[in-house]
């Protein structure tokens, strides 16, 4: 981005009228800098791998949580709500779903891009991280639950649904939507231009109180950012579609904006891991190699990044940074590189001796830095 400079230091002289003398006012040294304003689209948030981490690089991400460790059961249908590991229950809801488009082959396909249908596609691939637990607003489960007393009888479902109840979710997911499409023509040929715009806030269920944290921001995808420039490059002659894109085909911009809309899914989803990670407890070292107490039941993902800490009075120190491997209720991850402190030195002299399982006076956590790529790769 372009910086505007600005003076350091402004002295200004003040000639005061009617006086026969003037001041001297010295303001303070200036504290902000001018920044041109660029709305660019958004990118995927990928967390770098620890086999690139420099010593440097080793230290504990924003948002980790560990306090009230203690409160944790490690049932994930019956976790404590003060339990800094218990993953978050999450309902989305699209409110605003607006459209700007002059055209009316695009604008009747915007109309149908509905806040349902973009609710059900990000439910499905926020509920396959298994990060979070989404209440989903999918109308199935009635159908579903019609069908079962149908084959059965309404006594044995009544039964099922009393130990089943619904879940309650710790935040609402607020999306406002704004779709774009707009074509452009020059001398010879024209272009689409399509793009989406989400903004995201989170919300307390109960307060009703649009909170700080998590951060999701706004995601801006155009329609270059999911198909090639040349793709979306049409010919007119005399003002009617003749060959390139087709813009009078439904099916076709459906295409489009069906993938703009996933594309900034992936942006969301890669944000929220980042500003929601997953914290686990080592239970035991042995070499490089470590074991924690969760797994994909708490959303750990294959090739996740990991910074080990120690936490002792309110103090972090990182010692590590790992890889890991989860099974379906706990991970085991290795060592990648470790910190050059005394404290993981001293850490690493006592797993290089056999296994060692830390003692309750001596907490070590691991907490995830983000979306891996491998995950983006086979997933996404």
């Amino acid at each position: 981005m372009k910086l505007l400079t600005t003076t350091s230091t402004l002295i200004f002289v003040m000639t005061i009228v009617g006086c026969t003398s003037s001041a001297k006012i010295k303001y303070p040294e200036q504290q902000t800098n001018l920044t041109d304003a660029q709305a660019l689209n958004s990118k995927i948030i990928v967390a770098k791998s620890a086999y690139e981490f420099e010593d440097k690089d080793i230290e504990v991400p924003s948002n980790f949580n560990v306090q009230g460790i203690d409160n944790c059961t490690f049932d994930i249908n019956n976790e404590s709500d003060d339990c800094p590991l218990k993953k978050p229950i999450i309902r989305v809801y699209f409110d605003g779903n607006n459209s700007t488009s002059q055209q009316k082959e695009e604008k009747k396909v915007l109309e149908s891009l509905n806040n349902k249908k973009l609710g059900l596609m990000f439910e499905s691939q926020l509920a396959g991280l298994n990060r979070f637990r989404v209440v989903t607003q999918d109308d199935i489960t009635s159908q579903e639950v019609a069908s079962q007393i149908r084959e059965q009888s309404a006594k044995t479902v009544a039964s099922v649904m009393k130990d089943n109840r619904t879940l309650r979710p710790d935040y609402i997911l607020k999306i406002d939507t704004i779709k774009t499409a707009d074509r452009f023509y020059a001398e010879y040929n024209g272009m689409a231009q399509y793009a989406v715009e989400l903004t995201v806030s989170v919300i307390d269920p109960f307060t009703k109180e649009k909170l700080s944290y998590p951060n999701i921001g706004k995601i801006r995808i155009d329609g270059i950012d999911v198909k090639p420039k040349h793709e979306l490059v049409y010919t007119e002659v005399n003002g009617k579609y003749y060959t390139g894109f087709d813009y009078t085909n439904p099916e076709n911009i459906n295409a489009v904006f069906s993938k703009i809309a996933s594309k900034a899914f992936d942006v969301m989803l890669s944000r929220m891991l980042t500003e929601m990670p997953v914290s686990t407890q080592v239970t035991g070292l042995r070499g490089d190699q470590i074991t924690l107490d969760r797994g994909r039941n708490a959303g750990v993902l294959t090739d996740d990044t990991f910074i080990l800490f120690k936490y002792d009075g309110g103090f972090v120190d990182p010692i590590a940074v790992a890889i890991a491997k989860p099974s379906s209720e706990s991970s085991i991850a290795k060592i990648v590189k470790w910190k050059k402190t005394d404290i993981a030195d001293d850490l690493k002299k006592k797993a290089a001796k056999g296994i060692y399982r830390p003692t309750r006076g001596e907490q070590i956590f691991a907490v995830s830095i983000g979306l891996p790529s491998s995950y983006l790769k086979t997933k996404m």
